[in-house]
């Protein structure tokens, strides 16, 4: 039997509490869950206020931290895994708080974690911890939806504030970096699952909100990161458009500063072009070989094809005129990217129009807007090689 002192009793108590809330939650209907769980979320704040635990520690997962180091010293790696579920409870405490209405609930708490939210607010090391806190419960398949919806409106709440950039390119986020981009998968997850629409725009706005809290200097390698981990071709034509919104920002940064981002290198690419071409390339010319997968991946290669015609209108403006592109990358544009892909998208849209079904339609729709922005591409690619 484990003896422990009345210290110790304190961590153990929270991590069972914790664990009964993330088991009850995970159990209870949709329908039902704000009546089946409100009192005991309730009674376990109490508990937790009076034991010394606050919500900016449950928000940022520092509670749960300190408890581990605390219960850790006396106890082994094996009874430690018992808790392995302490952040999915600490996480549902805060969001549980964000969601209930009732007056209870709301005059003992509410204004706490109001309080909490604005302090994490105000530290961006907390912030971080705090948004990567909410992944426990986006990327886990047992919270109900509307668990899932409350989460994202924290998540937005707590990167909300205006000009972050700034602020985060002072941060030193490589300690940050792993964990932000399994939070953004989580999100993804509900942008691809939610059956609600109004989760999913709402899961896309705070992808959009945490990607822009990345400092510039690393959002393209965390945009690399979820369009080649991508599985959903959907998902990667509105990663690409992330990318070509990118691009446009990094541009137009260069051009009111009279410089390129971090000067030309030698292939005479800016590190922004550099990255988006490689993503690109990735799509029109994927690594396992051979032309991208068509028709099913047809808006993903709408989106890369759009993201290339960008670059290139890009390159024929103001001084950077002519300077993204050398010969031998235009020639492996045209030859290898553009000129594959106009044989094989004219051969399944012929294919496909003698039949008349709505999901051919929809096919020979999607073909069409392919060879669109293709015939346009292939058109600019040719005029700078007649210039070259």
């Amino acid at each position: 039997m484990h003896q422990w002192s009345y210290q110790m009793a304190y961590p153990v108590l929270f991590f069972y509490s914790m664990h009964l809330l993330k088991a009850l939650v995970s159990r209870s209907r949709q329908q039902d869950i704000l009546s089946a769980c409100g009192s005991v979320v309730f009674q376990s704040f109490r508990f937790l206020k009076t034991s010394g635990f606050t919500y900016r520690g449950l928000l940022t997962g520092s509670d749960v931290t300190a408890a581990t180091v605390e219960l850790s010293k006396e106890e082994d790696a094996d009874f430690m895994e018992h808790f392995s579920f302490a952040m999915d409870g600490a996480a549902l405490s805060v969001v549980w708080t964000l969601m209930h209405d009732d007056k209870d609930m709301s005059k003992y708490a509410g204004e706490e974690l109001e309080l909490a939210v604005k302090e994490v607010q105000g530290n961006h090391m907390e912030k971080w911890e705090a948004i990567n806190m909410l992944k426990y419960v986006l990327s886990s398949i047992h919270y109900p939806w509307i668990i899932k919806s409350h989460s994202l409106n924290l998540m937005l709440i707590l990167s909300g504030e205006d000009h972050v950039e700034e602020i985060n390119n002072h941060v030193d986020f490589t300690c940050f970096a792993h964990r932000i981009f399994e939070t953004l998968k989580a999100i993804e997850s509900v942008m691809i699952a939610a059956p609600m629409a109004l989760v999913r725009k709402k899961a896309f706005a705070a992808l959009k909100k945490v990607i822009s809290m990345v400092p510039s200097s690393q959002r393209f390698d965390i945009l690399h990161g979820l369009v080649n981990n991508s599985t959903s071709p959907a998902l990667t034509a509105i990663l690409l458009d992330l990318v070509r919104q990118e691009v446009s920002r990094e541009s137009r940064q260069a051009d009111n500063d009279c410089i390129e981002d971090e000067g030309f290198r030698g292939n005479g690419l800016p590190r922004w072009a550099s990255h988006a071409l490689e993503l690109v390339e990735l799509i029109l010319r994927p690594p396992e070989g051979g032309p991208p997968c068509l028709p099913d991946h047809s808006e993903q290669v709408i989106s890369a094809l759009n993201l290339l015609r960008f670059i290139l209108i890009i390159d024929s403006r103001g001084q950077r005129s002519a300077k993204l592109f050398r010969k031998e990358t235009l020639h492996k544009v045209h030859s290898e990217w553009l000129t594959p892909l106009r044989p094989i998208a004219e051969q399944i849209q012929l294919e496909n129009e003698k039949d008349a079904d709505e999901i051919t339609k929809q096919i020979v729709c999607m073909l069409n807007l392919v060879q669109l922005v293709l015939y346009r591409c292939i058109e600019l690619v040719e005029e700078k090689m007649k210039g070259c």
